[in-house]
């Protein structure tokens, strides 16, 4: 099936833009036509864009899937992270979370993303809970990870052995662990301790990083590992952020990610939005709203080795984009950043609308009755399956009322 979406204005991989029409088959790009131009396949529909921008679907660089519900849990700030995750168990909130089924967090974690543009997420959750989610319509889940939580006795038990996991990533498939999350002498330790065990590569990704050390980032980027940047909750868990600065000069792979809801994180529109926000306030604007978006497309892709499936709009990958208006006299970066998920006009996934404004729906499925009709933020769109029977659903399980802030819906009357 060929679907046209016609005169927009599309962020190229270079990130400069073109005014052209794209041309969709089933689930990939198939081409960029100049205005106008005769497809020379069957469009079986077509839609008008109107001269609106067009960016890649994001990619959210780490996330907690299992972790999608109430945000800003837990006694902070801390100075190591297991303090924090302790008080998290504490909390009678956190036990009335375990009410909840694996599947209804996981879906509500992807509705958090792709309302907010994020078509993929990087799960850093054990394939044996997460790929069951794999081939979900709502985002893509990065399939073909390798994993630990950290290196130090304090580690989480549901990542396996780090150096067992990175040896299975054979030195070419992403191996992510969290590294520098406080002062503890062994998390001080984690990068020395992971570079002794050779895990420490080109595939190697880190998360947070916050406390990390000048030696520390100079052996990083000697072995050319990357950095994923949690600004929301780095800041909030332990009141401060990575040394950015340091990782701009030794040009460290850096994208960005949400890390789970509980930490008190939103969406990854959000996180661009904090990121560039500290790019001003104390880099003096080294990082631009255009690096920021594209640390979380083709810099993303190239870290999770996704070059071939997403991060550009180019033929071949998968037809993953975000539609909005332009607005006159702004700079099209930093109106992007600072725009709110209601306001776009619509989200694709695989060449399928999942939120969209109404006039869209005739491109978003044949069957209508797979989407709903709803108010995000007080503003109305048709979104992809019936969250409202979840959102009823985890209220009864729960017995009181629940409002997510990263997924404030509402069925349209």
């Amino acid at each position: 099936m060929f679907k046209l979406f016609a005169n927009g204005q599309v962020l190229q991989p270079d990130m400069s833009f073109r005014h052209c029409d794209i041309l969709v088959q089933d689930d990939s790009f198939y081409d960029l036509l100049e205005p106008g131009e005769t497809a020379r396949k069957p469009v079986e529909s077509e839609v008008d864009l109107e001269g609106q921008l067009v960016f890649p679907g994001l990619i959210n660089a780490h996330d907690h899937l299992i972790d999608s519900c109430w945000t800003g849990l837990g006694k902070t700030p801390v100075e190591n992270w297991f303090e924090w995750n302790q008080s998290i168990h504490e909390s009678n909130v956190y036990r009335q979370m375990q009410k909840l089924s694996v599947t209804d967090l996981y879906v509500i974690g992807m509705y958090k993303n792709i309302i907010s543009g994020a078509t993929t997420v990087v799960d850093h959750f054990p394939a044996e809970v997460s790929a069951t989610f794999a081939g979900h319509p709502l985002v893509s889940l990065l399939e073909h990870l390798y994993l630990a939580h950290s290196v130090s006795s304090h580690q989480l038990k549901w990542g396996a052995n780090p150096g067992e996991q990175f040896k299975q990533a054979r030195g070419i498939l992403p191996f992510m662990i969290h590294a520098g999350e406080g002062i503890h002498q062994e998390i001080r330790e984690e990068i020395e301790q992971l570079n002794r065990m050779g895990a420490l590569e080109k595939n190697t990704i880190l998360v947070n990083c916050t406390f990390l050390e000048d030696a520390d980032l100079q052996l990083i980027a000697a072995r050319g590992a990357a950095i994923v940047w949690l600004p929301s909750s780095s800041e909030r868990i332990f009141g401060r952020q990575p040394d950015i600065k340091r990782i701009l000069e030794l040009n460290i792979p850096l994208t960005l990610g949400t890390d789970s809801s509980i930490t008190g994180s939103t969406t990854l529109l959000a996180e661009l939005k904090n990121a560039w926000q500290y790019s001003q306030e104390h880099l003096q604007g080294a990082i631009t709203a255009r690096d920021l978006v594209r640390m979380a497309t083709n810099d993303a892709a190239r870290v999770f080795g996704l070059e071939k499936q997403a991060g550009t709009i180019t033929p071949g990958r998968r037809a993953d984009f975000i539609v909005f208006k332009p607005e006159s006299d702004s700079d099209d970066f930093e109106h992007f950043i600072n725009m709110t998920p209601e306001n776009f006009s619509m989200v694709v996934h695989k060449g399928m609308m999942m939120i969209g404004n109404d006039e869209f729906r005739r491109i978003s499925s044949i069957d209508f009755s797979q989407y709903s009709e709803v108010k995000l933020n007080g503003t109305a769109k048709i979104l992809y399956g019936q969250p409202a029977q979840l959102l009823e659903r985890m209220r009864h399980k729960l017995g009181s009322e629940i409002v997510f802030p990263f997924f404030n819906i509402a069925s349209e009357d």
